[in-house]
């Protein structure tokens, strides 16, 4: 089972790499008594964050350029941990960031999960219905055969946003996609690993953009 003081301790000194907007260092605190979250440092912003059945509202933090972050570790009770990294993205002025995908870690110390662990979950799928729904908000003629048409082409759309996209799927050597959290140590080095790959394809779809 997992140390919560000495997950801290690791996670921090394995981000001490990556600065938020305006310089303020990356940096996990407690934010329940079973939860850690990302601290609001810097430029922070609404947004509502896609999980699990229902989702719920949360401070998002700017990271670099238009992408902002939003970190939870919950420890489950009798044991277990839950990682949840979420990248949304937005201009400052937009009153909610939109989110684009999650990564994330389950290990349940029990053999639970079928699940890959860990994975990603990709949520354009939730993006293209919400745009398409606002859309027909500007309707006025029209209006009703247009939302028919809509909700028979979005069912004919699988909605991925539950699907477990495996992160490290090795079945050439193991044959497993679920991998357990051995340690404190372990996790900040897939944590800061992760953190650093995302900046760098974020930085090179911007370039492609510009």
């Amino acid at each position: 089972m997992l140390n919560r003081g000495n997950v801290i301790k690791a996670i921090n000194k394995a981000t001490e790499p990556f600065l938020m907007d305006g310089g303020t260092a990356f940096c996990l605190i407690r934010h329940t008594t079973s939860t850690l979250r990302l601290k609001a440092d810097g430029i922070v912003s609404s947004a509502y964050n896609n999980y699990g059945n229902d989702g719920e509202h949360v401070k998002v933090i700017k990271w670099f350029d238009n992408f902002w972050l939003f970190v939870e570790i919950q420890f489950l009770s009798p044991k277990g941990t839950i990682i949840s990294l979420s990248i949304f993205q937005g201009v400052d002025t937009d009153l909610n960031k939109t989110q684009l995908f999650r990564a994330e870690w389950d290990d349940y110390e029990d053999g639970s999960t079928t699940h890959p662990q860990p994975h990603w979950h990709f949520l354009i799928n939730r993006l293209v219905e919400n745009n398409a729904k606002e859309f027909t908000e500007l309707l006025e003629k029209e209006k009703e055969t247009f939302e028919e048409f809509l909700e028979s082409k979005l069912n004919d759309i699988v909605d991925l946003s539950k699907f477990h996209f495996a992160m490290h799927g090795d079945w050439i050597n193991s044959k497993l996609h679920i991998h357990e959290i051995k340690d404190e140590n372990a996790l900040a080095t897939w944590f800061g690993g992760l953190l650093g790959y995302l900046k760098a394809e974020l930085e090179f779809i911007n370039e492609r953009h510009r």
